[in-house]
C-alpha cells in the first residue's frame, strides 16, 4: 500500500469529460474537472488564492509528468505491475460485486436474531454431502418417520434422539443443545430453531452434516454477554462421592470467607483450584450465551447487579461461586452493524449472498446457454471429469453468450482443469463456471457503471506507476549508484561537517561508593590494565544496574550531562542527580569542527542525492513534453 500513498497525495482522479481544460501535457489535455476533483479532495479552505492555485498546481505537473513518462516507458505494460493493479482491483471491486437489497436483509435479519436467544434439541440422521440420491432419500425419509412417532406419542424426542441420533452425545444429553444464538449455528440449522415455533418440531432440516429435527424449547430475549470471577474446586468427570463431598466443603468454607466481608479476589487467589484465573483474582473473559457449560451459564446470567456472589453450584467440572463483574446488553444496530457484516461474509450466509448476486446478473445481462453445444461436450466429458482425469480439448465453438459476448468451450476446459477432482459433477461445475464468467463481464464493466470506482482505479494505477518510476530513477538509484554517490559527495563536500564534539566516555552509577569504585577502575583503564567491558563485568558482579557505560562523539546538545562539564581532556567533576545516582565522564578528546567523511554521513549524502536526481529528472522531463498551464481557466477557482 505503500506504493499507492504517492498518488492518495494528490487524490483521486475522476476523468470526465470537461470543454474547459487546467493543463496540456504533450497531447495530453488535463480537464478542470479533472483538477478540481484532486484539488478540492485535499483543500478545504474557504479562501483561495493564485498563488497557492499556482503552487498547488505545479505539484500536479510533476506528478503528470512522472505518470506520462511511465507510460511511455511502457511500465504500465509489464507483468508485474499487471499482477499488482489486478490484485488492487479485485480488492476495490469487492463492494460493488454484491446484491445490495439482499445483503441489506441478511443484515437485518442477523441483528434480529442475535436479539434473541432460542433453547432447542435435535436429532441428526448423517449423511455425506456427496451421497447419492438414493441415500439422500433414505435419510430424509427415517427423519420424517422418527418425527411422526414423535408426534404419534410413541415416544418423546429426548427418547427418539438417545435412539436415533446421529450426534453422539445425544446419549448423553438426549439431543438438547441449550440456549445459542445466530452465527453458532449453521445458517440452515439457525433458520430452522428460529422460525420454529416453541415445543414444535421443524421438518427435516438438510444442512452438510445430514438431515437435522429440530425442537424448539424455549426463546427469550438476548442476554448479551458477562464477565464474572469464579473461585473453583475440581472434582473431574466421574469423581466418586468422597472426592464430591470434599469439594463441596472446601467450597462452602470459600463461602464463609465471603459472607465474612473477605475479598473474592483475594480467596479466588488463596484457594481456587483453577490456577489459571486465580492469579487474576478469578476472573474469566467475557462470554456469552452457548458458551459455557449449562449450569455455569445459567447461574452467571441470573446474577443481576454488579458484584453480586452466587451461591455454590456444581458443574461436570466441580464445585464453583461466581461473582459478576461486567454485564453488557446486546448492542445497538449501528454498533455491531460491522463486527455483522463480517460474520455475514465468513458464514454459510456469504454463499447465500454470492447466489442472490448472480441472480440479479442474471437479471440484468441476456445470458443464452447452447444447449446443443454443451450436450455433445458432456457427452465425451463427464466420466473423465468425474473421476478427475479429463484432459483439455482444443474447441472454439461458443458455449454460451453474455449480453452478446461469446465464451468458448475452451475457456469452461480451463475452469474444469483447474478445479476437477475425484467426483466432480459436470453439470454442476458448468453452472458454477458460468456464474464465475458472469461475475467477471460484471466486474469487466464497473468503470462504466461506477466513476468513482474508475477514479479509485486511476489512483492506483497512477499510484503504482509513480512508485516503480521513481524508485528506479531516484530511490535505488542513489542508494546502489556508489560512484555517483561519491561524485556528488565530492561535489558538496562543505555541507557536511560536524560541529565541535567531545569524545568522550559517560559512566552511570547507581551510588557514591559505586562512583568511587568506578573511578578507581577509570585510572586502572589509563594504564591499559582494563578495558570498560572489564569495568562493567566487576562492578555489576552482584548488581546488574550499579554501572551503565556509554562512549560516543557527542555534539552540543545530545546530552545533557555532556553539556554541563568543561570540555577538556580529563575525568569531569561527578554530577550528582536528584535520585542519589552520580555520573562520571572520562574526555578522552575535544574534537573541532571539520568535514565529515562519506561514511560518517552516509543517510545525508543519500538523501541529498536522491533530491538531485529529482530535480535533474523533472527538469528532463519538463524538457521532453511541453507543459502548457491555462491559468486562466485555473484562477476561475479564485475564491
Amino acid at each position: 500500500m505503500k506504493k499507492v500513498g504517492l498518488s492518495i497525495l494528490l487524490g483521486a482522479f475522476v476523468l470526465i469529460s470537461s470543454a474547459q481544460d487546467v493543463l496540456t501535457i504533450a497531447d495530453d489535455n488535463i480537464s478542470l474537472e479533472e483538477f478540481k476533483n484532486v484539488f478540492y479532495k485535499n483543500n478545504h479552505n474557504a479562501d483561495i488564492s493564485a498563488d497557492y492555485l499556482n503552487e498547488y498546481m505545479e505539484l500536479f505537473v510533476k506528478f503528470k509528468l512522472k505518470v506520462r513518462e511511465a507510460q511511455e516507458l511502457g511500465l504500465d505494460t509489464i507483468p508485474s505491475f499487471v499482477n499488482e493493479l489486478d490484485g488492487y482491483r479485485k480488492q476495490l471491486a469487492k463492494p460493488y460485486l454484491k446484491n445490495e437489497e439482499f445483503d441489506e436483509n441478511m443484515l437485518t435479519e442477523a441483528y434480529e436474531r442475535i436479539s434473541f436467544d432460542v433453547n432447542a434439541s435435535h436429532i441428526l440422521i448423517a449423511v455425506d454431502e456427496k451421497a447419492t440420491d438414493d441415500e439422500v432419500k433414505v435419510a430424509e425419509q427415517k427423519a420424517i418417520t422418527i418425527k411422526k412417532d414423535i408426534l404419534d406419542g410413541k415416544l418423546s424426542f429426548g427418547d427418539a434422539a438417545k435412539k436415533n441420533s446421529d450426534d453422539k452425545s445425544a446419549v448423553s444429553n438426549r439431543g438438547e443443545l441449550g440456549f445459542f444464538t445466530a452465527f453458532m449455528m449453521v445458517y440452515d440449522f439457525e433458520n430452522a430453531a428460529y422460525t420454529t415455533k416453541i415445543g414444535e418440531i421443524s421438518n427435516p432440516v438438510r444442512t452438510k452434516y445430514g438431515f437435522h429435527l429440530v425442537k424448539v424449547n424455549d426463546k427469550r430475549k438476548a442476554v448479551g454477554q458477562v464477565k464474572v470471577a469464579h473461585i473453583m474446586f475440581k472434582t473431574g468427570q466421574g469423581a466418586d462421592e468422597n472426592k464430591l463431598n470434599q469439594a463441596k466443603e472446601k467450597i462452602n468454607k470459600a463461602l464463609q470467607l465471603l459472607n465474612k466481608g473477605e475479598d473474592f479476589a483475594d480467596v479466588a487467589e488463596r484457594f481456587s483450584e483453577d490456577r489459571s484465573t486465580a492469579v487474576k483474582g478469578g476472573e474469566l473473559p467475557a462470554f456469552g450465551v452457548g458458551k459455557m457449560v449449562p449450569e455455569f451459564e445459567n447461574n452467571a446470567f441470573e446474577l443481576k447487579n454488579i458484584g453480586d456472589i452466587s451461591v455454590p453450584f456444581r458443574t461436570e467440572y466441580g464445585w464453583h461461586i461466581i461473582k459478576l463483574i461486567e454485564k453488557e446488553e446486546i448492542p445497538s444496530f449501528d454498533e455491531v452493524k460491522v463486527e455483522l457484516k463480517r460474520k455475514i461474509e465468513r458464514d454459510s450466509r456469504g454463499d447465500l449472498s454470492k447466489k442472490a448476486l448472480y441472480e440479479k446478473l442474471n437479471d440484468i445481462y441476456k445470458v443464452i446457454n447452447k444447449p446443443a453445444v454443451y450436450t455433445s461436450f458432456r457427452k465425451g466429458a463427464a466420466n473423465s471429469v468425474a473421476t478427475g482425469t479429463f484432459e483439455k480439448l482444443n474447441n472454439n465453438k461458443t458455449l454460451v453468450t453474455i449480453d452478446g459476448m461469446s465464451v468458448s468451450i475452451n475457456k469452461f476446459s480451463e475452469y474444469i482443469l483447474a478445479y476437477q477432482s475425484v467426483g466432480s459433477d459436470i453439470d454442476a461445475m458448468y453452472i458454477d463456471f458460468v456464474n464465475e464468467e458472469l461475475l467477471a463481464y460484471e466486474e469487466s464493466k464497473l468503470e462504466e457503471k461506477y466513476p468513482e470506482y474508475k477514479a479509485l482505479l486511476q489512483e492506483y494505477r497512477e499510484g503504482i506507476l509513480l512508485f516503480d518510476l521513481t524508485n528506479k530513477k531516484v530511490w535505488t538509484k542513489a542508494v546502489e549508484d556508489t560512484l555517483g554517490l561519491q561524485a556528488f559527495y565530492d561535489a558538496n563536500k562543505s555541507n557536511y561537517t560536524w560541529e565541535k564534539r567531545l569524545d568522550a566516555t559517560i559512566y552511570s552509577c547507581i551510588d557514591l561508593t559505586t562512583a568511587k569504585k568506578v573511578k578507581r577502575e577509570i585510572y586502572k583503564k589509563h594504564r591499559g590494565t582494563i578495558t570498560n567491558a572489564d569495568i562493567l563485568v566487576k562492578i555489576n558482579k552482584d548488581d546488574a544496574l550499579s554501572l551503565q557505560i556509554e562512549s560516543n562523539k557527542f555534539v552540543k546538545g545530545a546530552n545533557k550531562n555532556v553539556d554541563a562539564i568543561e570540555w577538556k581532556t580529563g575525568i569531569s567533576k561527578d554530577i550528582v542527580l536528584e535520585n542519589g545516582s552520580y555520573i562520571i565522564i572520562d574526555v578522552h578528546e575535544v574534537l573541532a569542527s571539520g568535514k565529515k567523511e562519506l561514511s560518517e554521513s552516509r543517510g545525508k549524502v543519500i538523501s541529498d542525492y536522491q533530491t538531485a536526481l529529482e530535480k535533474d529528472w523533472l527538469a528532463s522531463l519538463k524538457a521532453k513534453y511541453a507543459v502548457t498551464i491555462h491559468t486562466d481557466v485555473l484562477h476561475s477557482l479564485i475564491k
